[in-house]
């Protein structure tokens, strides 16, 4: 089970050379289900509404063109963030770091901060 990034969304979409070729064939993958999580979609589309993106897609485009399944975040994923060391202080990615724990997912990601946690990553 995979949790995409919000920047990895976009580069999905807009077919970003950032993409790692490991990244690319974990989301092609038809054996690989794809997640986002609430406080991601809330993320992108904050920052589409305020037209911080380089995509013009809705995350409702995003969601047909990927495929993805939104899904909560876990009541208790606190728990996982709770212990945390403070590496990352970006909440809306400690939030993300909390979800993947809890739910034993791999997140999909560049971001090197997230990178640090005992959290699986590609």
């Amino acid at each position: 089970m995979l949790l995409l990034d919000t920047h990895i969304l976009v580069w999905l979409v807009a077919r970003d050379k950032r993409l790692t070729q490991q990244q690319i064939d974990a989301v092609t993958d038809p054996d690989n289900l794809l997640f986002v999580s609430a406080v991601i979609a809330y993320e992108y589309t904050h920052l589409h509404n305020s037209d911080r993106l380089p995509i013009e897609e809705t995350l409702t485009d995003l969601q047909r063109i990927l495929g993805f399944e939104i899904i909560n975040l876990p009541a208790n994923s606190w728990q996982a963030i709770d212990t945390m060391p403070m590496i990352h202080r970006d909440p809306i990615d400690r939030m993300l770091i909390g979800h993947a724990l809890t739910e034993d997912m791999t997140v999909i990601t560049a971001d090197h901060h997230i990178k640090q946690y005992p959290v699986q990553v590609i």
